[in-house]
């Protein structure tokens, strides 16, 4: 049924996700990901304060009482993406650090060219596959099939063709679009974390900025597809709370594009657009400067189960 195998993975990698509710589709995501890879990786699972009666917290646990080298961090207030991310890179102990959202469904395939390239050369800091769907408006990520992907056996058969045709190629990806990365130990220990400056959006896109001014690569793989189940975060919920959401969301893309322009030099007049219109390639050229481009890792600790 299954065209590839789970590939092992031993304790140089750490992969995570986040949840803020939408148990179902986190659960397709943690099976995925149980069909995708074996051995003693760590996993980090986080809890970003789901409202959902405690669903998250048994899926979580439920996981780790079959895979022990499971870490659990519950959140008692919501600390929306940039939170989760920073918990996970924060705490992670692997020399790869993989970051899987919850609407995020893997294949064996996936990891293995993500972790191929990252292990044959060390100037790539920072790498992200396709999907079917990418919120960056670049071609080059976002792929299509003839046959819908309608399960994960589908899934799988789409994720070895993409390997098998792109293989190891590697594109230069000019900026993060976060929903799914592989970072590299080096990178942390250059550039740090997230900056807690960006609440829930922008923290991804200056990540992957900081890592470019610090002199390493961020690649896409198209050789490297999982299954991106798009707006299941939004569509789950009633029509009210996801019509919230969706302004909240927004508002917080246009507070963190101000911030994002006074913290890299932007024009303050100059709108928002479209995340590609940013001129990240000009961006790109400054020094880098520890005291502007390293933040440090936070201490969750507290949060850990």
């Amino acid at each position: 049924m299954f065209p590839s195998q789970p590939i092992a993975l031993d304790a140089s990698v750490t992969i995570a996700t986040a949840a803020y509710g939408n148990a179902e589709v986190t659960g397709t995501c943690l099976e995925s990901l149980r069909l995708s890879a074996t051995g003693d990786y760590e996993l980090i699972l986080i809890d970003d304060h789901s409202p959902d009666d405690g669903a998250i917290r048994r899926l979580f646990r439920a996981v780790r009482a079959s895979r022990p080298t499971t870490r659990i961090f519950e959140f008692t207030e919501n600390q929306e993406y940039t939170g989760s991310v920073n918990a996970a890179l924060s705490h992670a102990s692997g020399q790869y650090v993989l970051f899987i959202s919850n609407d995020i469904y893997v294949t064996p395939d996936y990891l293995r060219v993500l972790l191929a390239v990252a292990r044959a050369n060390p100037r790539v800091g920072i790498l992200r596959g396709s999907a079917n769907f990418v919120d960056n408006g670049l071609a080059t990520h976002s792929l299509s099939f003839k046959e819908p992907i309608s399960d994960l056996p589908g899934l799988f058969r789409a994720s070895a063709a993409c390997a098998q045709q792109f293989g190891m190629q590697a594109l230069p990806d000019p900026f993060l679009v976060g929903d799914a990365f592989l970072v590299t130990r080096d990178v942390l220990d250059r550039i740090g974390t997230f900056d807690p400056l960006f609440y829930g959006y922008f923290g991804d896109p200056d990540f992957g900025l900081r890592a470019r001014v610090a002199g390493f690569e961020t690649v896409l793989l198209q050789g490297a597809f999982a299954f991106h189940h798009q707006d299941s975060n939004f569509n789950y919920l009633p029509q009210e709370r996801r019509n919230a959401k969706l302004h909240r969301r927004w508002m917080r893309v246009y507070e963190n594009w101000a911030r994002f322009k006074l913290k890299h030099g932007l024009p303050v007049s100059q709108p928002y657009t479209t995340i590609a219109d940013v001129p990240w390639d000009l961006l790109a050229g400054q020094p880098f400067d520890p005291a502007r481009h390293y933040v440090r890792p936070g201490d969750y600790s507290r949060f850990e189960v």
